[in-house]
């Protein structure tokens, strides 16, 4: 049986995130959690962050395990979502979405 993030584990990586990353991070896994799988182009296009940055945040996301990449059978797009072994994320974002309301 798994055991359940306790609320200091939370928190923990709740400050984590604050120091792994920025707006952008928070951005990208918020669109990705709320909504679903997307492409380079929606997450661009949904966000409005520049490409450069974008594909540098991703690509860090991916190496760290949170964001899964899947690219066609025609190798054309990449389409980027969670991780399914990171599902537990819902719970840090709905955190950070209620300490945003709170300030």
């Amino acid at each position: 049986m798994k055991e359940h993030m306790t609320d200091e584990q939370l928190l923990s990586l709740l400050r984590g995130f604050f120091v792994f990353g920025d707006a952008s991070v928070l951005k990208i896994l918020y669109e990705l959690e709320r909504y679903g799988e997307k492409n380079f182009s929606e997450l661009r296009d949904q966000l409005d962050i520049n490409p450069a940055t974008l594909s540098k945040k991703l690509r860090l996301l991916v190496e760290v395990g949170l964001v899964a990449s899947d690219r066609t059978h025609d190798h054309l797009r990449v389409y980027y979502s969670i991780n399914n072994h990171r599902r537990p994320l819902r719970r840090v974002l709905d955190a950070i979405e209620r300490l945003a309301n709170e300030l």
